[in-house]
This record gives C-alpha cells, structure tokens and sequence, in this order.
C-alpha cells in the first residue's frame, strides 16, 4: 500500500488526475475541508506497481509536493493550525505524526519529501526495534 499526503488542493487534484491518466486505481482516506484546510488530503493506492511505473508516480509525487510546499508557504502561516507527517508502522499501519506547521515549513525548506521519510523511518525502526549498542559497535 502506497500513501501520499498533500496539504493543498491544487497538487492534490493534479495528482489525482495523473493517476487517472496512468489508469492506477486509488482511493481517498479523508475529505478536503476547504473552510478549515486543518486535515491532510491523503491518497492511496493498493496495487503494487512495477518498478518503472512506481518510479513515474514517485517522480510526479515529488514534484506535487514541490508545489504543494510552495502553495501552503504562500499562505499566512497563522492560517494553518495543524500539521503532521504520515509515518508508516512496521505492522503496516499509518499514523500521523502532529507536528507545528512552523516546524514543517522548515524542515521542508531544506529536506526532500525522500530524505524526510528516511529520517522518519529511521526514528520508527530505532522505536520499534531498540538496538543499545553504540554505532561503533552497530556494523560488526
């Protein structure tokens, strides 16, 4: 299961389109709340995809968010209340992440949407998977 989560409308339905255009079937978790814009606009897809076609979808995903991140920065940020970050469990359930939309402002400006999911599944693995030893120690 893939999950991809916008904060704006424009990348959101944009991407949509482009899944529709690909014929990739998908669904939405949540609905846009135009009045509030408080929650997440989530996207998800159940197929597996093949590599290539994963790869154009993560492409296109990676642009999105690039207009997404420059949308939501071009509104007031004492307009937007809440934000988060999807994280993904090892069991397979997703969880968002509440996060100060300040805090998510800067650490878009300077992380991709792939470095920050690194850095977040790094944080989940250590949690999940505890590993006392010192990183010294960690690759013997």
């Amino acid at each position: 299961m893939l999950d991809y989560i916008f904060f704006h409308l424009t990348p959101y339905q944009a991407f949509m389109e482009f899944l529709q255009d690909l014929d990739i079937k998908f669904h939405q978790s949540n609905e846009y709340q135009e009045s509030t814009e408080e929650q997440g606009l989530m996207i998800i897809i159940d197929q597996e995809l093949e590599d290539d076609l994963l790869e154009k979808v993560e492409d296109y995903y990676d642009q999105m968010m690039d207009l997404n991140g420059q949308l939501v920065s071009a509104h007031d940020e004492d307009e937007i209340s809440n934000a988060g970050i999807a994280v993904n469990l090892n069991d397979g359930h997703m969880v968002m992440a509440r996060l100060e939309p300040s805090l998510v402002y800067k650490v878009s400006s300077v992380l991709s949407q792939d470095e920050l999911m690194t850095l977040v599944n790094a944080v989940v693995d250590a949690v999940e998977n505890p590993d006392d030893r010192p990183l010294c120690k960690v690759d013997e």
